[in-house]
């Protein structure tokens, strides 16, 4: 009987390796990149993962999210943003190693200059030295609004951090968004990661065009 345990055991813990082999294996990750969050629910990892979008900040914009996703404590927010420049806001959940966050700083940016705010960040996280490697700024827009980001990784005393930080203007006042994950889940939560960016847009953007 307790060889017939032991191989049971066995057999299950084979068969545990094995799927977590495949939910990370190239051939996953490839045919989980090509689904959309937009469609509903899509698949991290071979787990089932809904997204809606959500009004944020005090509804003046939205941003297509997991529906899971709750608001972290300020401890929460301050055990993940150890290097300080915390957000004042962050969603996660409880087994995605991925949060998004918001600081709404007092910085009055017009618009139009929103698109070369990456490369002054850029410059800004050049001086911090080589614990810092950036992989390219890029620009967009959201209705009238000048979208610039920046990606980047970096790196905490026992792992790598893959950054997107995009900046924008919302009343005039600068508005800065991170998403992060560990660089080691780059693969498939990067895809996500840029989708939910373009989800991003401004509410007042909306009102303007119903007004016409």
């Amino acid at each position: 009987m307790e060889e017939n345990m032991d191989e049971k055991i066995l057999r299950e813990r084979e068969r545990y390796e094995a799927f977590e082999k495949k939910r990370f294996a190239e051939e996953t990750i490839e045919e989980e990149n090509k689904q959309s969050i937009q469609s509903g629910t899509i698949l991290i990892h071979k787990i089932p993962v809904e997204f809606s979008e959500r009004r944020i900040l005090q509804e003046k914009a939205a941003i297509w999210m997991p529906s899971d996703f709750e608001e972290l404590t300020e401890e929460e927010i301050s055990a993940i943003y150890l290097l300080g420049n915390k957000p004042q806001i962050v969603w996660g959940n409880t087994y995605l190693n991925f949060s998004l966050g918001f600081h709404y700083t007092e910085h009055k940016v017009p618009n139009e200059f929103m698109g070369d705010f990456a490369k002054i960040a850029k410059m800004m996280l050049e001086k911090t030295g080589p614990k810092v490697t950036i992989y390219g700024i890029k620009n967009r827009k959201s209705g009238k609004h000048n979208i610039s980001y920046l990606e980047f990784v970096s790196h905490t005393l026992d792992a790598a951090i893959y950054n997107i930080m995009f900046f924008s203007s919302l009343e005039e006042r600068v508005l800065i968004g991170f998403m992060n994950f560990g660089y080691k889940y780059n693969k498939r939560y990067r895809t996500i990661a840029l989708e939910m960016l373009e989800t991003f847009r401004f509410l007042e953007d909306e009102e303007g065009e119903e007004e016409k």
